[in-house]
């Protein structure tokens, strides 16, 4: 076995120590050589190692017990599922009360999977603090879940009652109807239910490791019931859930009465249902729509379904919508946030890890396109290469159904080979949103945009719409190919002078600092590597992740 790592490369060797270290004379390591599987590599992104024997890989969670299942093609032999039992069994001590974050964390580093950082660690000590009070909370059971039906029916019973009620008996109650008792007893019950730990709110610049540690504290809670009572999304597809599950409340009642009164406790109580420990990834405010309905949104969350947030954010909170529109009407939700959620500042910590990535795996310089020769070579990749000479491709439309439902055409695809081209006027000059960009992301997992003029703050809402864009298919593990007109790096899109001053109230300017930063990152190896987690593929899904 020693000669067998010596020849092994060095990804293999750290991914073999990273076992050692947690199984040191364990089952683990002996059933595996015993079966002849041997370390191939390690997969930060979900947590896992993959062991390989022959044509045959396997793939396991280092946080969770057993094999999370077969990659690609293959498959684990039937008289191999043994592995599966044995090394959750040797992995069982890395899955209690009493591992710590901070020992994975330090873990690892061990291994150069990520670098140390003092400001990580502070950051840890809140969410080990929160994940300690989780494990030690008694998760008390749901509300009955709210309906705009019932609502307006226990509205009505209350109006018809209140009337032929004595004002005699209304003071002590006996003239009550049944829809204001059961608010009453809600009201009684909410306050002598125990609260809630309080969340984590994490704020910094792009790369500073927000998304990273919350994987890791999100990935660490395997025990009942946090297995299944939590959910992890990315902010703009959760708001994009919340609009579409409004839009379909409000169809199920359209005879109703009051039924926007009804229509949120009914979606709060939904969202709740999909796990009350939600991790929110880049929250951010730019919509109006958003603004105007977050207090009501969280207000339910927090105090009438008892739900906790753990969030991720390039802003302050103090900081969010800076300079929107009836920004006055949002302030309250600010105070409500600093109220559920500990505050956790990044900012002093000025290393961007993205951009360590790309440096260490490489550069692949055949997805960025400039000019007119520029337009020639990616004319000949597109056509000859991604979509093949015996291949054709058409304009299509897809369907958004989030909110109201409407089309999003795309004028060049190939549904086989799921690849679609737009120009940047097609995608970013027309009202599309970050649901139509989902969508897109959904359906192809590779994407072309070309013809990309250089941007200014003449063209906010163009800007705002690319950073909408890159998020989404990043969020899906999209291959991105772009053609600028003039730009040969992604810090050259968007160019704004005394950019220190206009930053304070212009959000884009931050924002398109993550989106330069994501841009860089998906132009890595390690990136196009990944695999596309569009609605098309099989998905692997943790407790209610999206």
């Amino acid at each position: 076995m020693q000669q067998c790592w010596r020849r092994s490369s060095i990804a293999r060797r750290a991914s073999w120590s990273l076992l050692e270290q947690r199984n040191r004379r364990g089952p683990a390591s002996r059933s595996i050589c015993s079966k002849g599987y041997v370390p191939a590599r390690t997969d930060f992104s979900s947590s896992s190692m993959v062991f390989r024997k022959g044509s045959r890989n396997i793939k396991f969670n280092l946080f969770q017990n057993g094999i999370s299942g077969p990659l690609s093609s293959w498959s684990a032999p039937a008289h191999d599922k043994t592995i599966s039992s044995t090394i959750g069994r040797g992995f069982a001590s890395l899955s209690t009360h009493h591992t710590t974050l901070f020992h994975r964390y330090q873990m690892l580093v061990d291994e150069d999977l990520v670098h140390h950082d003092a400001h990580q660690v502070e950051a840890l000590q809140e969410l080990e603090r929160l994940r300690l009070e989780l494990l030690s909370y008694k998760l008390p059971p749901l509300p009955k879940m709210p309906t705009p039906s019932t609502a307006n029916k226990s509205s009505s019973n209350e109006s018809s009652s209140s009337s032929s009620s004595s004002s005699f008996s209304g003071w002590f109650g006996f003239g009550q109807s049944s829809g204001a008792t059961n608010r009453i007893v809600e009201a009684v019950s909410s306050v002598l239910r125990p609260a809630p730990p309080r969340g984590v709110y994490l704020h910094g610049g792009v790369g500073s490791g927000k998304t990273m540690l919350m994987n890791l504290f999100y990935d660490s809670l395997i025990q009942e019931p946090w297995n299944t009572e939590k959910q992890k999304i990315h902010f703009h597809k959760f708001m994009s859930m919340i609009h579409k599950r409004m839009h379909q409340a409000r169809n199920n009642n359209i005879n109703g009465h009051n039924v926007s009164d009804a229509v949120l406790p009914a979606v709060i109580a939904e969202t709740a249902r999909q796990g009350r420990l939600i991790c929110l990834d880049e929250f951010q405010v730019t919509d109006v729509a958003d603004a105007l309905i977050l207090q009501r949104l969280f207000t339910g969350l927090w105090r009438d379904q008892g739900c906790i947030v753990v969030a991720t954010s390039n802003r302050a909170p103090s900081d969010l919508y800076l300079g929107g529109l009836q920004r006055d009407r949002f302030l309250p939700f600010i105070d409500l946030l600093k109220e559920s959620c500990q505050e956790v500042s990044l900012w002093e910590s000025t290393v961007d890890y993205r951009l360590i990535q790309k440096v260490e795996s490489g550069e692949m310089s055949s997805l960025w396109f400039v000019g007119t020769e520029g337009q020639a070579a990616l004319d000949h990749l597109f056509q000859d290469e991604l979509i093949g000479p015996e291949q054709s491709t058409r304009s299509m439309e897809l369907t958004a159904t989030s909110g109201s439902q409407r089309t999003i055409p795309v004028p060049i695809a190939n549904t086989a080979r799921k690849i679609a081209r737009f120009s940047f006027a097609d995608i970013c000059k027309k009202a599309l949103g970050a649901a139509d960009y989902l969508v897109i992301g959904e359906h192809f997992s590779t994407v072309v945009v070309d013809r990309i003029p250089t941007l200014t703050l003449n063209e906010l809402n163009w800007v705002r719409r690319f950073i909408l864009l890159i998020d989404a298919l990043y969020e899906s593990n999209v291959k991105l190919i772009l053609h600028c007109d003039e730009a040969k790096q992604a810090s050259d899109i968007f160019v704004v002078e005394n950019k220190a001053e206009v930053a304070a109230n212009h959000d884009e300017v931050f924002a398109f600092d993550r989106t330069i930063s994501r841009l860089q990152e998906m132009s890595s190896r390690s990136y196009l590597h990944r695999k596309w987690t569009g609605r098309s593929k099989a998905r692997q899904k943790k407790g209610n992740e999206y």
